[in-house]
């Protein structure tokens, strides 16, 4: 249960948007007679040294970060700037007369069950297991489904999107045809100057440690990014090259898909990226080709290896068709020999995968090694797959998001600076 929802935090099913600032903030050392002290205030909020620990425990456990002592007193810090932006949020809801409901947590957590595939329940479940605060983590929740109803209800109504601008990403979207897109997850951490904390440098050396050890990649993200992201966990989706900085660009188009890069540096701060997947843009996958496949096998009565080449090299420069490839090696063949079906080309191992790329319709390929013979395939027929552009709504909002986003993350830091904050520890 615990590796099904280790991403448990992050696929909330009301997104918020978080864009974090760093506070003034000491790492601290806590001994069990302080968790009654004051972390932080918040305006009339008190975040105490339980709620913040309490908080820790959950970003260990759900991102399989080991628990020592040294760790913890990196993530506290972000943990706090994380937990501080809630208050602002939730305190923000609270003066437009919203309050999140039993019946709307309640709904959020049976999302998250059922898209985690476990039973009703099993929140509770995984939290007795991980001995962590249930209320610790209904806030959270609670947080995110806040900001976002009010983000929705202030910023809704003044958002537009004319016809003229989506025949503008239309036109971008067919200029980006067939150049290299990554799908890529980040960590962003943040520096206020030239020569950035030392702390934060070892911090981010140290959570790329910790990813290339097998720790989540979205739940780190998800409790330690400042990153407008932060909230889906770091996921950016598809991204064309050119859409990157170039600090970042020229690091992911050398990375292999599955791997994190080293903390990259750019002016904001530090950039930490997961690249799950390449491809060329509107391009289709070859891989997603579909293919009508037969195959003849001979030399299962123990014929000579030429005679086996012989028989393939006749049936390679008589047969054109896969009915013809079949009727003229009748009684020449193995039983095993016949029509595969079809299927996608990524259904195949991978051995086989570039070799029916390659292969022309009717077309016998060259002898494989198979047991005590050899094979060949033919391709009877092939259907290559079609990407389409986004419809127009679809597009729509996507233009529509990136500006509530952006009011978002403007709206927050409004907030942030009308609030009074004092950091404790």
């Amino acid at each position: 249960m615990l590796l099904t929802y280790k991403k448990f935090f992050l696929v909330l099913f009301f997104a918020a948007i978080y864009y974090m600032v760093p506070y003034a903030i000491t790492p601290p050392l806590v001994k069990s007679e302080e968790i009654i002290r004051i972390a932080a205030v918040v305006n009339d909020d008190v975040i105490s040294m339980y709620d913040l620990l309490a908080r820790v425990e959950v970003a260990i456990a759900t991102s399989n970060l080991p628990n020592s002592k040294q760790l913890r007193k990196q993530i506290t810090p972000q943990i706090l700037r994380a937990m501080i932006d809630e208050r602002v949020q939730i305190q923000a809801a609270k003066r437009m007369d919203y309050t999140v409901s039993d019946q709307a947590l309640d709904a959020a957590i049976k999302t998250l069950e059922k898209r985690n595939g476990g039973p009703p329940g099993s929140f509770d479940q995984f939290l007795k297991t991980n001995k962590l605060s249930k209320e610790s983590v209904e806030s959270q929740i609670k947080a995110e489904i806040s900001w976002a109803t009010i983000v929705s209800r202030r910023f809704r109504s003044s958002i537009s999107v004319g016809e003229h601008e989506i025949d503008e990403a239309i036109g971008r979207l067919e200029d980006s045809r067939g150049k290299p897109e990554y799908l890529i997850n980040e960590i962003f951490l943040s520096v206020d100057n030239k020569s950035p904390d030392p702390r934060i440098i070892e911090f981010a050396d140290n959570l790329v440690a910790q990813l290339r050890e097998g720790a989540d990649f979205f739940s780190i993200a998800r409790q330690f990014s400042q990153s407008a992201s932060a909230s889906t966990g770091g996921d950016l989706g598809w991204i064309l090259e050119d859409q990157l900085p170039t600090e970042i660009s020229s690091i992911v188009k050398n990375m292999q898909p599955n791997k994190v890069s080293e903390p990259i540096r750019t002016y904001e701060g530090f950039f930490i990226i997961s690249l799950r997947s390449k491809r060329l843009a509107l391009t289709a996958n070859p891989l997603d080709t579909k293919i009508n496949l037969t195959q003849v096998i001979v030399g299962q009565n123990n014929q000579p290896k030429s005679l086996q080449v012989k028989i393939l090299d006749r049936l390679r420069t008589n047969s054109n068709t896969c009915e013809q490839l079949l009727k003229n090696s009748s009684g020449e063949v193995s039983q095993l020999s016949g029509s595969l079906g079809s299927f996608q080309i990524r259904d195949l191992p991978k051995d086989l995968q570039l070799l029916v790329s390659k292969i022309s319709i009717g077309k016998l390929s060259q002898p494989l090694n198979y047991n005590n013979g050899l094979r060949a395939l033919m391709v009877c027929s092939r259907q290559e797959s079609s990407v389409s552009l986004p419809n127009r709504e679809q597009i729509h909002l996507r233009i529509a998001n990136k500006r509530m986003e952006l009011l978002a993350r403007r709206h927050l830091r409004n907030l942030r600076r009308q609030a009074f904050i004092d950091v404790r520890i």
